[in-house]
């Protein structure tokens, strides 16, 4: 009798000395699950940020907006234009043209054979004028008169440059606007990528808490295996009753079904942290070493510290900071949309003349016949400019919207933050006194294992305090890995989860984006 109870004390018992001490210090060993693809977790996390697909959807979106920028910066882009037209036109002349062009009445037609050639080199400049360089040559022969074919050349400059109405940075306002959606956009990505590691995370933790708890359950197994083993081998020496052997049983059975359902929960979380990689090979296990993780952290967050970060990090504040400099640019499109048009009109060419291509163009550069005209255009609504009294009016609006906008995110990015500061405190407490209850329960179990190998207490209750012990064990698993998900949640608030994880991107480097094949 004292022999069989010394063998149960060693089996009960020393399992449960080394899980007294705390969480953080365990050993971070794989119990059932041997993963063939064994990863860190910071390993884990560039592996999502690399593969998941809602993230890479975002990254095109954030290079689409980056092209964005570039089509509206081609306002300015240079633009060669020519055209070349070769003519003949013969034709009878009418009484009205015999008079004009053949007052002998000897000539009866009109045969001409033209030649024109454009080139214009034209360009808007960021002042908000446009520039056109050009060169024109036509050539033309009358064939009635038989004469040789006449050159004429022009080559000037054209500038019209606005006073009031699209003047000066005015022009590139579209192109201000569009860096400023870029910026929003980027800022959506980062939040994308905020959410999709954030639950990547919190899904690694759970599986690390089923991972232990299989562990758990899966000793409680063996040691309901080896009482029901002893029962059976006292009840056939008459030394027990029956029911005491039943009791055994049912609690074993009881402790399969457990490990069962802890089994599944840990199938279910593995296949949970694959999905977020984009991997669907079922036959690869994955496993996560928490080895570097498990260490209890004494995080202390501050209000006013964490409000700073998020000011300065989170992306829903820094979207609507961008947002309100956009507006800021189209207020001022706006108002200047006001100004009547009044425009700078300049020219200046030169003229040449010659019987050949060449001549022409030499006339016209080594020879002083100029041509050149400046002037003004002006354009004023008679109505007052109803289009853009609205566009200005919608632009303040719109601007308004966006302060109030910035008001509405402070407000609930502190409140947020209160929120998770609150509850890594209260997940800290948690985990606290469910270790303290772990310590008690474990101690009780060490009384009642004394009381059985003295004949004092039966298998039974033995099996209720072993019970106990592990529902305090599993609770203080659940708290530590509510604490893990409450300290990510506070580095969401804060907006320096990509920060602390070693994946913050900066917008210089993500120009390129990976290809999908089709």
């Amino acid at each position: 009798m004292k022999q069989i109870n010394i063998i149960v004390l060693v089996l009960l018992f020393f399992p449960f000395v080394s899980s007294a001490g705390d969480i953080g210090q365990a050993n971070d060993v794989s119990g059932s699950v041997k993963g063939d693809m064994r990863l860190k977790l910071n390993d884990y996390v560039r592996l999502v940020v690399e593969n998941n697909e809602n993230i890479l959807a975002q990254h095109h979106e954030y290079i689409i907006s980056r092209e964005n920028i570039r089509r509206e910066q081609s306002v300015f882009e240079p633009e060669f234009v020519s055209s070349y037209q070769h003519g003949h036109d013969k034709k009878k002349l009418s009484q009205e043209d015999k008079r004009s062009q053949n007052p002998f009445g000897t000539i009866y037609e009109s045969d001409k054979t033209t030649k024109d050639l454009n080139a214009v080199i034209q360009s808007n400049i960021p002042t908000g004028g446009n520039v056109k360089l050009g060169y024109t040559q036509n050539a033309s022969k009358n064939w009635v008169y038989n004469e040789a074919m006449d050159y004429t050349s022009f080559l000037g400059i054209d500038i019209t440059q606005p006073l009031l109405k699209n003047t000066g940075s005015v022009s590139s306002s579209k192109i201000r606007a569009a860096e400023k959606d870029s910026d929003v956009t980027f800022q959506t990505y980062r939040m994308k990528m905020i959410e999709v590691v954030f639950n990547a995370l919190s899904t690694c933790w759970d599986y690390y808490g089923y991972r232990e708890k299989l562990k758990i359950r899966h000793g409680s197994v063996e040691i309901a295996e080896k009482i029901l083993e002893e029962n059976r081998a006292r009840i056939v020496l008459g030394k027990m009753a029956d029911t005491e052997g039943l009791e055994a049983e049912a609690a074993l059975a009881k402790r399969k079904s457990w490990e069962s359902a802890a089994q599944q929960e840990l199938i279910s979380a593995m296949n949970n942290m694959r999905s977020f990689t984009s991997s669907a090979d079922v036959d690869i296990e994955l496993d996560i070493d928490f080895s570097e993780e498990i260490t209890i952290n004494d995080l202390s967050p501050d209000f006013d510290s964490s409000i700073q970060r998020a000011i300065e990090s989170r992306p829903e504040y820094q979207s609507v900071l961008q947002r309100i400099e956009k507006e800021k640019i189209l207020v001022s499109y706006a108002q200047n949309q006001r100004w009547p048009q009044l425009d700078l009109i300049g020219s200046y060419g030169l003229n040449g003349l010659g019987s050949s291509s060449s001549d022409s163009f030499g006339d016209a550069i080594e020879h002083d016949y100029s041509t050149w005209k400046v002037g003004l255009s002006l354009t004023i609504p008679l109505g007052g400019g109803q289009k853009s009294r609205s566009e200005l009016e919608t632009a303040k609006r719109r601007k308004q919207q966006a302060l109030l906008e910035l008001k509405s995110v402070e407000v609930q990015i502190a409140n947020i933050i209160d929120t998770a500061i609150a509850n890594v405190y209260s997940t800290r407490d948690q985990l606290s006194y469910n270790k303290k209850a772990k310590e008690i329960e474990g101690a009780l179990l060490e009384v009642e294992l004394e009381r059985l190998n003295s004949g004092k207490s039966t298998s039974r209750v033995v099996l209720e305090k072993e019970e106990d012990l592990n529902y305090a064990r599993e609770a203080e698993l659940e708290s530590f890995v509510n604490n893990r998900k409450a300290i990510l949640a506070l580095a969401v608030a804060e907006g320096s989860l990509l920060l602390d994880n070693g994946v913050e991107i900066k917008k210089n480097n993500l120009e390129t984006v990976k290809e999908i094949d089709q």
